[in-house]
This record gives structure tokens, C-alpha cells and sequence, in this order.
């Protein structure tokens, strides 16, 4: 899978490791992930040029999920909700299992995973909605405005994941220090798109998102600053890379 198209959006994605949707409130970033998975109407969507209903339920049910900001879940118990969607594809107990092993290696859930779910925070609930569909490994996976409630370290955990497993994350925000996790941005307004682009040229632009009532993300908005006070010549996108400029 290499594009989805939002025929209704006039929007094609090229489906790079992690894209932001931003936009104001009410401007259709929740819809679109929900069109998706076919909660609402969505036979204006193409994959790889394709109407999407062209696809098998298993093909769809395999490839694209989203996690949407709601407290619903499938099982009382950490593990069965890791459980759940892999049986869903029809994926054996055995080789289930043996995911779920990995997995919780890999994201050091050994303190969560035997614990019932209606006793975990919101943060830990949140992390759980993610990775339960996450471990399927689709080739799509929306997330709507669920990453700010993590750490910094479960972020990367989840974005080194879905690299290396070709996943592209397509992330609902409203949390603008995620753009700087993203390759691409998104911006929405009133049900339209108005802006797709690399994050860089998002940023560098730089009045999109004060458009729609977002701030650049901390580090753009301090190296801004000191392009001002002519302490920097230009923007910079990271912690590391702002420093070196200034220590030159």
C-alpha cells in the first residue's frame, strides 16, 4: 500500500511513517479517521487508486484501524485486549501469543499486562488503546489526539515500531510538539484541507498554523525568537540542532 485518497478532501497521501492531522476544532480531523474504518460514509476513498470497497473485509480489517477517543474497550484485561484483534484477523492462539511475548518485551509492559483495565489511568488506558491495534501491524493506523497522553519514550517506542514494521501512523493532534515526530502535516479547516506538505515546509512557512489557533512547536517558536534578536539566521526543528547554532 503506497496512497490513500480522500476524494471528498481532493487529498491523496503518500503514505510516509508518520503524518499529523491538525486543524481547529470542528474541522473534520476526527471524521476523517473515522471514514477510514467505515463508521461513516466512505466509498469516496481510493488505495493504490482503487475504490477502498473494492477490498476485502479481511484485507481492510488487516491493513487500516484507528484508535478514537473513546474509553470503549473490547476486554476487562490488559493481555486479552492484546489478544483481541489479532483473533479478529484470525490470527492463531499460537502465533498470537508469541506476538504478544514480543511485544511486551519491546514496549516493557510487564508491570500492565496482567492488570484489568478499568483500574489503569487515563494515560495507561491510552496506551493500551494504542497498542492493542498497533500489535496487528496495519498499514494504516489513525490515532485521534491519544499520543499526548504518553511519555516521550512511549512515543518513540511506538513510532521506532511502526517503522520498522511499515506502518504509517496518521495522527490526530492538537499537541503541537508532535509535529516535530511527523515526516508530513495535514492541516484542516472547516471540513477542508488547506495545507499537505512536509512538516519542515509547514513550519517554515509558518502561518498555517496560526491560522487555525496553533502555536509552532516550542523549539521553531524559541529559534523564531533569536532569529528576531539576530542571535540565528534561520529556523531549527530540534533541541540538538538549535544548541550547536547558538554554541558556534
Amino acid at each position: 500500500m503506497e496512497t490513500i485518497e480522500f476524494r471528498k478532501y481532493n487529498l491523496k497521501i503518500k503514505l510516509t511513517p508518520f503524518i499529523n492531522i491538525v486543524g481547529s476544532h470542528s474541522s473534520g480531523k476526527t471524521r476523517l479517521l473515522k471514514s477510514l474504518i467505515n463508521q461513516i460514509d466512505n466509498d469516496d476513498i481510493l488505495i493504490d487508486g482503487r475504490p477502498i470497497n473494492d477490498f476485502d473485509i479481511s484485507f481492510l480489517r488487516q491493513n487500516i484501524a484507528a484508535v478514537l477517543k473513546t474509553n470503549e474497550f473490547k476486554t476487562d484485561y490488559v493481555k486479552d485486549e492484546l489478544l483481541f484483534y489479532q483473533r479478529i484477523i484470525n490470527i492463531s492462539d499460537d502465533i498470537a501469543y508469541k506476538t504478544l511475548e514480543k511485544f511486551i518485551k519491546f514496549f516493557k509492559l510487564d508491570d500492565l499486562v496482567e492488570s484489568k483495565i478499568n483500574y489503569l489511568s487515563t494515560y495507561e488506558k491510552a496506551y493500551v488503546k494504542i497498542l492493542a491495534l498497533l500489535i496487528i501491524k496495519p498499514s494504516i493506523l489513525g490515532i485521534d489526539d491519544l499520543l499526548t497522553y504518553l511519555t516521550p519514550e512511549q512515543k518513540f517506542k511506538i513510532i521506532k515500531y511502526a517503522k520498522e514494521n511499515n506502518i504509517c501512523i496518521l495522527n490526530v493532534t492538537t499537541n503541537s510538539e508532535e509535529l516535530l515526530y511527523g515526516t508530513d502535516t495535514i492541516i484542516m479547516d472547516n471540513n477542508s484541507v488547506v495545507r499537505y506538505d512536509t512538516t519542515e515546509n509547514i513550519l517554515k512557512e509558518g502561518k498555517y498554523l496560526s491560522k487555525i489557533g496553533m502555536n509552532d512547536p516550542f523549539i521553531v517558536e524559541m529559534s523564531t525568537n533569536l532569529n528576531y534578536y539576530d542571535l540565528l539566521k534561520k529556523k531549527y526543528f530540534s533541541m540538538k540542532s538549535l544548541v550547536g547554532a547558538l554554541w558556534k
